[in-house]
C-alpha cells in the first residue's frame, strides 16, 4: 500500500469536513450548505462509506485531499502532509516535488525573517525610533505583539546576511521569498530597509509576504512597498488581518473591508475587531470566496473617490455568486477622514459608522446623485446611464422597486419613466437574466458552467495580449499558442490567419483586420476593445512586464486544462472505488491513475 493510500485509508473525511462546515445526518450519509457555492437549502453530501463528498448544487465532489485543496487551498504536497500528522504518519521524502520542497523552505525564510523583524523593533536599540513611530501613532504593545509587527534595518544587506550567512539559506531561495533585489550589477540587497514591516500572512496564519512602510513621510521613495508575486504570496488572495481576527470576524458573522494596514490595526484597537484590509485596488473572487465561508455580510470602506467608487461598485458583481449581502460604511461629517485616523480620534464614532452602514445600492445611488445637478435634464439622464447597470444586478423585486422609487423621488420623475429608461439602459444585465430564463436552466446548472466560462474568459485575454503585443514578442507568444485547441469561438481562426501574416514587417492590427472575413473581424473587435482588459494592460510597464501577465495567464489556462484532466482521472477512480472487488489489472491501474494525480500536481 502506498502513503498516499495508507493517508487516505485512515482518514475520517466526516470528521475533517465537519470541522470546517456544519453537517447532519442524512441517511447513510451526512449533509450541509456547500462551502463552495451560495445556497439556502443543503445539496452538500458527505459519504462515510466512500469517504467522499459531492455537492448536487455545484458539482464539487472528491475526497479528502481534494476537499483541503479546495477549501483551504493547500497543495496536494500540503494536504498530504496535513493529514499525515493527523494520523500520525511520516512520510518519505519522496512523496514532495522539489515545488513542495521549495514552498517548505519559503515559508521557513520568510518566517524567519518575520522573527527578525520582529526582534529588531521590540528588543535592539536600532528598533527604538520606530517605536517611537508607533507610540506616537498610538499603536499598543498588544497590537505590536497581536500582528507581529517588526522594523527592518537600514543597511544594504542585514537580513540577507543573517538569512544566508547566519541560518544557511540559499540565495535562490531567499530571492524566490521576494525578499532581496538584485541591481544591474547582480548584486543583491535587501528590498526593505529602514522600514515598519507587517508580516503579511494567509488564511492559516503561514507568512507569505511583507509589506513595509517608511517612517518619515517627507523621504522620497514609495510610503509602502510590498512583496512581489511570487510562489507563496498573491495579492488577489490575502487579506491582511484575516488570520489574525479571524474568531472576531466569525462572531460578528460580518467583516469590514478597509484599504490599509494601519486601518485594520487602528480599528482593533478601537474594539472594531472584525476587519480586513486588501492587498490591491478591490475586492476579488479569491477574497469573496474566502469571506463567504464566514460572514454573510460585507462593509466595505474604500476611498470615496473616483477609483473607490469604481472598485464599490466591482465588487457587486463579484459578491453576487457568493450571496453576500454588501454595505458600506457612511462617515458622514468625518468623511475626510480615513479608518486609521477616525478610530484613532474618535474611536467611539468609528463604531458608530460600523453600526450605521447602508445598503451598497443606496451608497451608489446618493454618490451618482451627489455628482451631478439633478436639477437639469441632463443631470437625471446622468444619474440613470450610471444606476442602470448597478440597479439590473439586484435581483430580488421588492429591493429593485424601493430603490427605483427612492430615486424616482429624488429626481421628480415618474416611476413609470424611470423604470422604462432603467431596463434600456440596464440591458446587458437584463439579458443575461432573460437568456437564463429562456434557457429553463436552474441556477445551480448555471454554476456547473462556471469552470468553463473562466477558462473562455482566460483565453479571450490571452488573446488579447497576443494582438495587442509588440511586434518583437509576438513570434515567441505565437508559438506557443498556434497549435492550442482553443474554448473561444474563431480563435483558432484568428490565431492561423496571424501567424500567415506577423511575419511581415508592416504589419499592423488594423491591415491585419481588413484581411479577415467580417464575422472574424467583428470577433478581433470585441477581443481587442475589451474595456477590462485595456486597463490592466495600462497599468503594466510594457518593457518589464508584458511578457510576465502572458506568461502567467498561459500558465492559468494550461492549470486549467490540466484540471480538465485530472477530472477524468478522478471520474475513473471513483469508478474503481466504487467496485466490491478489484480485479488484478483493475488494482494495477487504480494505482498507476494515483500516481498520475501525484504527479500532476
Amino acid at each position: 500500500m502506498s502513503q498516499i493510500q495508507e493517508v487516505k485509508v485512515v482518514t475520517d473525511i466526516v470528521q475533517l469536513i465537519s470541522e470546517r462546515v456544519t453537517l447532519q445526518r442524512s441517511g447513510a450519509n451526512w449533509r450541509g450548505l456547500c462551502p463552495f457555492h451560495s445556497e439556502k437549502s443543503p445539496s452538500f453530501f458527505v459519504s462515510e462509506q466512500l469517504q467522499r463528498y459531492r455537492c448536487f448544487g455545484c458539482g464539487e465532489s472528491g475526497d479528502a485531499f481534494t476537499f483541503l485543496e479546495k477549501y483551504e487551498g493547500m497543495t496536494f504536497a500540503e494536504a498530504l502532509q496535513y493529514l499525515a500528522d493527523r494520523a500520525g504518519i511520516t512520510l518519505t521524502k519522496q512523496t514532495f516535488t522539489d515545488e513542495d520542497e521549495q514552498r517548505k523552505r519559503l515559508l521557513e525564510i520568510l518566517n524567519l525573517a518575520r522573527e527578525y523583524y520582529y526582534y529588531l523593533l521590540t528588543e535592539h536599540e536600532v528598533g527604538k525610533k520606530a517605536l517611537a513611530y508607533l507610540k506616537e501613532r498610538g499603536t499598543t504593545q498588544e497590537s505590536i505583539k497581536v500582528f507581529q509587527l517588526g522594523y527592518s534595518l537600514p543597511s544594504w544587506d542585514g537580513l540577507l546576511k543573517y538569512l544566508n550567512h547566519k541560518k544557511h539559506y540559499g540565495m535562490e531561495d531567499i530571492h524566490a521569498s521576494g525578499l532581496l533585489v538584485k541591481n544591474q550589477t547582480g548584486r543583491s540587497y535587501d528590498r526593505f530597509r529602514d522600514r515598519l514591516m507587517f508580516p503579511l500572512t494567509d488564511h492559516r496564519g503561514r507568512v507569505v509576504g511583507f509589506s513595509g512602510r517608511v517612517l518619515d513621510s517627507a523621504v522620497k521613495e514609495a510610503k509602502y512597498i510590498n512583496t512581489p508575486e511570487t510562489l507563496l504570496y498573491h495579492k488577489s488572495q490575502l487579506l491582511y488581518g484575516f488570520s489574525q481576527l479571524y474568531q472576531n470576524i466569525r462572531k460578528e458573522n460580518e467583516v469590514v473591508v478597509v484599504e490599509g494596514e494601519f486601518d485594520v490595526i487602528s480599528s482593533a484597537q478601537a474594539h472594531v475587531n472584525n476587519v480586513v484590509a486588501v492587498k490591491g485596488s478591490a475586492l476579488t473572487e479569491e477574497h469573496m470566496r474566502l469571506l463567504s465561508r464566514t460572514v454573510e455580510k460585507v462593509l466595505l470602506c474604500f476611498d470615496t473617490d473616483s477609483a473607490g467608487l469604481e472598485a464599490t461598485r466591482r465588487a457587486i458583481a463579484v459578491a453576487k455568486p457568493f450571496g453576500i449581502e454588501l454595505r458600506v460604511l457612511d462617515f458622514g461629517e468625518e468623511a475626510q477622514k480615513d479608518p486609521d485616523e477616525l478610530a484613532r480620534t474618535n474611536p467611539q464614532h468609528w463604531r458608530q459608522v460600523v453600526r450605521s452602514s447602508i445598503s451598497v445600492y443606496e451608497f451608489l445611488m446618493r454618490a451618482a446623485v451627489s455628482e451631478q445637478d439633478v436639477s437639469t435634464p441632463e443631470g437625471k439622464r446622468k444619474v440613470v446611464n450610471q444606476l442602470a447597470p448597478i440597479f439590473s444586478q439586484i435581483s430580488h423585486a421588492v429591493e429593485k422597486e424601493y430603490y427605483i422609487k427612492k430615486l424616482a423621488e429624488t429626481l421628480q420623475v415618474k416611476e413609470s419613466t424611470l423604470q422604462t429608461d432603467l431596463q434600456k439602459f440596464g440591458v446587458m444585465g437584463e439579458r443575461k437574466k432573460v437568456a437564463r430564463k429562456n434557457a429553463n436552466e436552474p441556477e445551480e446548472q448555471i454554476t456547473k458552467e462556471q469552470p468553463l466560462s473562466r477558462r473562455v474568459r482566460l483565453e479571450q485575454y490571452l488573446l488579447f495580449l497576443l494582438f495587442q503585443a509588440a511586434p518583437s514578442q509576438m513570434p515567441t507568444f505565437l508559438r506557443q499558442v498556434v497549435e492550442f485547441e482553443w474554448q473561444v469561438p474563431a480563435a483558432k481562426q484568428l490565431v492561423a490567419s496571424l501567424a500567415k501574416q506577423s511575419a511581415d514587417k508592416n504589419w499592423s492590427l488594423q491591415t491585419f483586420a481588413q484581411g479577415l472575413a467580417e464575422d472574424l473581424q467583428q470577433r478581433l473587435f470585441e477581443i481587442t476593445a475589451e474595456e477590462e482588459f485595456l486597463r490592466i494592460i495600462n497599468d503594466l510597464d510594457r518593457d518589464k512586464e508584458y511578457s510576465k501577465e502572458w506568461n502567467k495567464t498561459w500558465a492559468d489556462i494550461q492549470q486549467l486544462q490540466l484540471s480538465d484532466r485530472k477530472a477524468v482521472i478522478s471520474a475513473r477512480i471513483s469508478e474503481l472505488e466504487s467496485l466490491n472487488e478489484m480485479s488484478a489489472d483493475q488494482k494495477v491501474e487504480y494505482n498507476e491513475l494515483l500516481q498520475q494525480v501525484v504527479q500532476m500536481r
